[in-house]
């Protein structure tokens, strides 16, 4: 039998209180911490008596809610292009670049394999392999024949600053110089290629591609042939060099080597010998263009740190400057997408977008439409000038003298366009 007697009342009554203490304070710990908040009740709208409620603004059934983007100004660069989404209704295009969807006009529907400025500087002046014609075309379509013979399906074509001279080079190898105001024809020796006319069209750069590797030089000449002389040993690295002379006179060709896994190297040829300084380059992939007046070099180039994309550099390029003042533009895109209006401004063709690697697979963005922007070399600033109306990828590119028009080719069709500037 139980004796009550023999039981420590004392330690039950501690362990109960123990264990009471233990529960009161998981309770406080639950409604301190870990209990959810009560839901707000909606307060109720007071109807007036005899009254139906009224009714309440709302959503429309099926309707989503779109975020809407912040304003752009007008000229401005932003990190991202933003696009009109298909379900919006586009404005008529501007007739003149302003900044948004730009009307374009078909100048020719004839292939246009090469694209220049006329005498004038704001005409365009184009070569069809097809027919063989040197044509200037007018802003209003007006075509005119820079001089009557027919060469047809001519591989490249070099000519003089004033336009009064063409350098024909054909499949076959064989050259042709053309002198229009004499109306003359000159052949040149088949191993020259890649001919460049200096300033004042009296003289040529050329590549001497002999089939003997051993005997392959870049050289000069009068324009007619005459007076040769080679300047640098070439051998199997042709390829490295390119007969681009500056518009100072100054420089004939460029050359181009390796310098590490980030960066390049560009060295420029004089025709007495001259020890101009190099420039480094920040990446591979080169693709180069003087300024009007030769004082800077603007040039593409793609690496790790533009994601393989071309990426626009422009450089200082003349006597003691050369190096100097060298940062990239923030432009994605190639320097043959770019032409000049003045020494101070540029116009470029700019691809929608650019995958990774675009730098090394050009063909990439061939269908890839481009939006057109301006840029002050002075100052960097870059301003937006139009969306050219339909997906047109530019191919060849030049800008009137006067910054009234702007002239390309289609990369699909070869076909000649021009948005007006102003």
């Amino acid at each position: 039998m139980l004796n009550l007697q023999n039981i420590n009342w004392k330690k039950i009554s501690m362990i109960a209180g123990f264990i009471f203490i233990c529960v009161a304070l998981a309770f406080a710990l639950y409604f301190l911490f870990f209990k959810p908040a009560p839901s707000p009740t909606p307060a109720e709208e007071k109807i007036p008596l005899g009254q139906l409620p009224g009714a309440v603004e709302g959503e429309q059934p099926g309707a989503v809610e779109q975020e809407t983007p912040e304003p752009v100004k007008k000229g401005e660069v932003t990190k991202s292009i933003t696009k009109i989404a298909p379900e919006v209704a586009p404005k008529g295009a501007d007739e003149i670049a302003n900044g948004g969807i730009t009307k374009v006009t078909t100048l020719s529907y004839e292939k246009t394999d090469k694209l220049m400025l006329d005498g004038s500087g704001n005409n365009a002046l184009t070569y069809n392999p097809d027919t063989g014609k040197f044509n200037v075309i007018n802003p209003d379509g007006t075509v005119t024949p820079l001089f009557d013979k027919i060469y047809k399906d001519v591989k490249d074509v070099a000519v003089a600053p004033q336009k009064d001279k063409v350098i024909l080079e054909f499949p076959d190898s064989s050259n042709v110089l053309f002198d229009i105001k004499q109306n003359k024809q000159i052949s040149l020796p088949k191993d020259w290629t890649n001919f460049s006319f200096n300033p004042t069209g009296s003289s040529i750069g050329f590549k001497d591609m002999n089939a003997n590797k051993d005997y392959r030089y870049l050289g000069i000449a009068n324009a007619d042939g005459s007076n040769q002389k080679y300047l640098e040993y070439m051998g199997e690295d042709a390829r490295d060099f390119k007969i681009d002379w500056s518009p100072n006179g100054k420089m004939i060709a460029q050359y181009k080597t390796g310098n590490n896994a980030t960066s390049s190297k560009l060295f420029f040829l004089g025709q007495y010998d001259e020890n101009f300084r190099s420039i480094t380059v920040d990446g591979y992939s080169l693709e180069t263009k003087w300024t009007p007046d030769g004082s800077k070099l603007m040039y593409s180039s793609q690496n790790a740190y533009s994601e393989h994309k071309p990426l626009l550099h422009l450089v200082d390029a003349s006597g003691d400057n050369i190096g100097y003042n060298h940062h990239d533009l923030k432009l994605y895109t190639w320097a043959n997408k770019c032409a000049f209006a003045n020494a101070t401004t540029m116009y470029c063709g700019v691809p929608k977008e650019l995958p990774y690697g675009a730098g090394l697979v050009p063909a990439i963005a061939d269908k890839t439409p481009d939006y057109i922007y301006k840029v002050d070399l002075e100052t960097g600033i870059k301003s937006f000038v139009a969306e050219p109306e339909g997906d047109y990828t530019i191919d060849q590119i030049q800008v009137a003298g006067d910054e009234s028009n702007l002239y390309f080719t289609d990369k699909q069709s070869g076909t000649l366009h021009a948005i007006k500037l102003k």
